[in-house]
């Protein structure tokens, strides 16, 4: 069983918290569940998540969120903050990712076959 400590790893960089060029681009929201409200019908290659990151908050036990979507037809770049996920969220978190995950090897095909099996 994964949890939200196991998903909340220290990256070697950071994703940007906002679009430098468009201040409004991207969003916030109170809870995963409110999040996964508006995006899960969203189309995956209008709204691609290339990036997400948990991570817990000091002195505290909560984790929030930031996932990173792409608007690839659009070519706009939407931090998104989610300020609190649960552990109950994170089998519903792994269902979202997974498509996203598979479109990213997808569009890095036929490389991500090699990488995957060296």
């Amino acid at each position: 069983m994964t949890t939200l400590k196991d998903l909340a790893i220290d990256h070697d960089y950071y994703a940007s918290d906002n679009n430098y060029y468009d201040r409004d681009a991207g969003g916030k929201y109170n809870t995963w569940a409110d999040f996964y409200e508006e995006f899960k019908d969203a189309d995956i290659d209008m709204n691609l998540v290339y990036r997400w990151d948990i991570t817990k908050r000091e002195k505290s036990e909560r984790y929030y969120m930031q996932v990173v979507i792409i608007a690839q037809r659009k070519g706009i770049y939407m931090p998104i903050h989610i300020d609190y996920v649960d552990e109950k969220d994170v089998p519903q978190i792994k269902e979202f990712m997974k498509p996203h995950f598979d479109k990213l090897l997808s569009i890095w095909n036929p490389l991500s076959k090699e990488f995957l099996t060296t």
